[in-house]
Parts: C-alpha cells; structure tokens; sequence
C-alpha cells in the first residue's frame, strides 16, 4: 500500500516571498562580484575535490554492491533485537540505519523513505527513524575530517566515537520524547516460523539478491553510476553554500552575524571565537568543518565545534533530505529536533572530556603529546595542504584555497 502523497492547500505568501527576494538578491551579489563568487565557488569545489571524492567514492560504490548483493539486508536482521530494545522502532528500520552508518549522508534518509512509501513503518516510526538514520561514515570522519581536515587519524577517530555516541543517544532520547500511541512494537508483525537467527538472516541476502535480479557486472556499473552523480550533487551543494557564505561577508552582514553571536556567547561564557565558523557550520558540514578545524580558538573548543557542526550536519544536509522525503508524509520537524539534539550532545561530550582528561584528545602525528605546558594554548593538530591560512577576521569564512 502506498502512501498518499500530502499537499499542502495553501503556501504561505509571505514565506514565497521571502525566499524569492533572497534568490533574486543572491543573483545581484553574484552578477555585482563575479570575481568573487567565481572564488567562492573555486573553494567549494577545491575541497570537494581534493578531499570529499576521492575518500567517498570507492565507499559509496562498495556500499552500492552490499545492497545490490543483499550484505546490507542481512545487517539488517541482525540489529533488529537492538531496534527493539532500544529505540522502539520496527526491525526493517535497522537498514536505515545500517545504511546511514556504512554510506553516510543522506543514505538514511533515502532508505526511510523507501520504508514509509511500502508502509513499512508508520509515519510517526519513519519520522523518529528519519532522525536516527543520520551518521556520517566512518571513512569520511578518519579521512576526510581527520586525515584531511586535522591531519591526523587519530583526531578523526576519536570525533567518529563521540559522533556515533551521540548520536545513539539522541535516538535513545528520542524514543521518550515521543511516545504515541500508534508507536508500539505491537505494530509489527512477528517473524514468520522457521525464520529464525542465522536461517533469517541468509533468507534475507537472498530475497535481497532474487529481487534485485541485477548481474555483478551490472550491479557494479550501477554502482559507479549513481555513486558519482551523489557526490556530484554534494559538490554542488558545497559550492552554492560556500557562495552564499562570501555573499554574507561581501554585503558586511557577516560582521553583524559574527558580532551578535559573539554577544550572545559572551553572554552563556563561552569563547568568542567560536562564531568565526559558527555560521558555515550551520550551513553546510564540510564547509562548516573545514572551518572549525582552521579557526584560531582554544583547542578544546574547536574539538568540540566541530562534533557539533557534524551532529547538526547544516542546512545544506536538511534540503536534501527534505527533497528525498517529498513524495512521503513524513514531516521534517523530528528530523531538525535529532539534529539539535545531536549536535547538541556531542558538543557537550566532546569538551566535558576534553577537559576531564586534563590535556588534548587529540595528538600530533606519531602520537606524542604536545608539549605546551600549563597555561599555554595546544591546538588541535591542524595541516592544510599549503600550509597557509586565511587571516580570521569579524566576519566567518569558507575553506582556504587549497591549490
């Protein structure tokens, strides 16, 4: 049974008409500063290339071949017990999140889409789901973040823990907070007899296999197909965000963004510095990251920045899943509530530890500590590719050139 498809009666006018003068603005910035978007989106494209491509592409192929092969069913049906126990939610939304956790962002979301479509789960399931199947990879937070963006694997490696941490805790949360009737684990239907432990899980590979019908050869040109035209997407996104982001410093709206927040975090005591790649970070994950990891701030603070920024993952990540959810009743309000919670607590737990240990989380390559004394600032190991930095100034901003 398919779902029907909800469209709202009437669109807010002045929610259209807001979004229309901001387009129509940005393209008078773009058209008024060619030079500058030019730029702009040259940085965008110059991260996404040298970094984001090269480390998600042969993962995003091979996790194409484990669902073609049925590898990601099978996982499926063996975090299924877990489903249940912790997050309330049906056992068909482990692959969800199974597929979050081996293919990143936004694959979760794709997945659960497919689930409400064939209700598979209820909307209110799917709409926790949604929020739960959202983990980056482990490939981009070791090569991307950490090899690339810190420099060290080691620094990836430990903000992948506090990331996946943070994020079952969110969906533990969240399985309190909401609590309805229609979400009970009476809703699904038990497994059929003789279906059981490892006998399931091989019944499942191999349904998997019979429906996909595909041969390896086909299977596997798919995969590079649709692996490729995803991350186009991604650069796309990168590049547009990265744009808007020297908009905002072209039109000085930048120093007023940055000044009001440093007020306010002035006001909750925590460092100023923090809202030089607050802002990217609320826009777009790899420019947001990027960001936080070249920001001049105490390094127990940009550790934590940067789990936050990729808890909340940024706008950028929000219209894409949006787009994939459209033809659901899925709504995206328990999606940005996980998001905020997410973002929120690996915040937290990334500088209460940082602080508990008495010293830096991360090391310098070849793991010796640094040898900053007390009171005298360590930084998060940090290599750009050209070794030089853009000078930070009131305003935020993206990716330094890298060529």
């Amino acid at each position: 049974m398919h779902v029907k498809h909800l469209v709202p009666g009437v669109r807010s006018r002045r929610m259209t008409f807001l979004l229309s003068l901001m387009a129509a603005l940005t393209v008078v910035c773009v058209i008024i500063y060619p030079d500058k978007a030019f730029q702009a989106s040259l940085d965008g494209l110059t991260v996404w290339w040298k970094f984001v491509f090269p480390a998600l592409l042969p993962f995003w192929i091979l996790s194409e071949l484990m669902i073609g092969l049925g590898v990601a069913h099978g996982l499926g049906v063996l975090l299924e017990p877990l489903m249940r126990l912790a997050f309330r939610l049906p056992g068909t939304g482990a692959l969800a999140a199974a597929m979050s956790f081996t293919a990143g962002i936004p694959a979760g979301a794709k997945v659960t889409a497919d689930l409400r479509k064939q209700n598979a789960v209820t909307r209110l399931e799917g709409e926790r789901l949604l929020a739960l199947s959202h983990m980056c990879s482990p490939i981009f937070l070791l090569a991307v973040v950490g090899a690339g963006f810190l420099g060290s694997a080691r620094a990836g490696l430990e903000i992948a823990i506090f990331h996946y941490v943070s994020a079952l805790t969110a969906g533990i949360v969240m399985r309190f907070l909401h609590k309805h009737a229609e979400d009970t684990d009476a809703a699904a239907p038990p497994p059929a007899a003789g279906t059981r432990g490892f006998a399931r899980l091989l019944d499942s590979v191999a349904e998997a296999q019979a429906k996909d019908g595909r041969t390896f050869g086909k299977l596997l040109g798919d995969s590079v197909i649709s692996s490729v035209q995803n991350l186009m997407m991604i650069g796309g996104y990168m590049m547009m965000f990265s744009v808007l982001v020297n908009i905002l410093n072209l039109t000085y709206l930048a120093p007023l963004l940055t000044d009001g927040l440093q007020r306010l975090l002035s006001l909750a005591n925590l460092p100023g510095q923090l809202a030089q790649a607050l802002v990217p970070g609320l826009l777009e994950i790899h420019l947001g990251s990027y960001a936080s990891s070249q920001a001049d701030m105490p390094p127990q603070w940009g550790a934590a920045l940067i789990g936050g920024v990729l808890g909340w993952s940024g706008l950028s990540v929000l219209f894409q899943v949006n787009s994939l959810i459209h033809s659901t009743d899925l709504r995206i309000g328990a999606y940005i509530q996980g998001r905020l919670l997410h973002g929120g607590l690996a915040f937290v737990l990334t500088w209460f530890l940082w602080n508990r240990r008495g010293g830096p989380l991360v090391f310098p390559p070849g793991g010796r500590r640094s040898e900053a004394g007390p009171g005298r600032s360590r930084h998060i190991p940090v290599r750009s590719p050209d070794r030089r930095h853009r000078p930070h100034g009131r305003g935020f901003t993206g990716p330094a050139p890298l060529v």
